[in-house]
């Protein structure tokens, strides 16, 4: 019966939220200098996003194709792409190679982007040249993305190329997505642009 009786109160409230949060999508970025232990110039893009729901759907596909065009624009011939992320029940990351292929990052980038279970949790996706294996960089077993001071140390590994974070959840009527992008410094006018133009 109390059920009942609250359950327009409910809706009423639903209908407020999403009525006040309006159908903009709201971006915020930070753009910082880094260098790495062999004092490579490297820039951190960090790139929040509010997404009302009703354009998550269309948000998403335009944010997985700008991930791959970051990719064609920074693409080496050799490269490989491979992804890290660990869920709160597992006891060890998930750490996958990806493949060389940029169709490859874009299809498991838009998986990762769409599974429930990674909501709330940070996605690695670390760029390596054919010839580095992702043990080299980070042992699979023991790294966790969640872990204090993490991605961070891990995203300017000196053996990367380039390599990027990411998280999203949703909060009452938004999305909330944070992409956070590590790569060469004279390529961050080009990637700002590009990563700007998810709106």
């Amino acid at each position: 019966m109390a059920l009942a009786l609250l359950a327009p109160f409910v809706v009423a409230v639903r209908g407020w939220k999403k009525w006040r949060r309006g159908s903009e999508i709201r971006t915020k970025i930070d753009i910082e200098s880094l260098t790495n232990s062999e004092v490579a110039d490297l820039r951190r893009i960090d790139l929040s996003f509010d997404v009302p729901l009703p354009a998550e759907p269309g948000f998403r596909r335009r944010l997985t194709d700008t991930v791959v065009r970051v990719a064609e624009a920074l693409r080496t011939p050799d490269d490989v792409y491979h992804l890290v992320y660990r869920l709160p029940w597992d006891d060890e990351p998930g750490a996958m190679p990806v493949g060389p292929k940029v169709q490859e990052l874009g299809e498991r980038f838009a998986l990762a982007q769409s599974q429930g279970a990674m909501a709330g949790r940070t996605a690695v996706w670390l760029t390596l040249g054919r010839d580095r294996a992702l043990a080299e960089v980070v042992d699979p077993a023991a790294y966790d993305p969640e872990a204090d001071g993490e991605p961070e140390t891990l995203l300017t590994h000196p053996a990367l190329r380039w390599s990027m974070a990411t998280e999203w959840v949703r909060v009452g009527p938004s999305l909330a997505f944070r992409l956070i992008l590590v790569a060469p410094a004279h390529e961050a006018d080009r990637l700002k642009t590009l990563l700007t133009s998810v709106r």
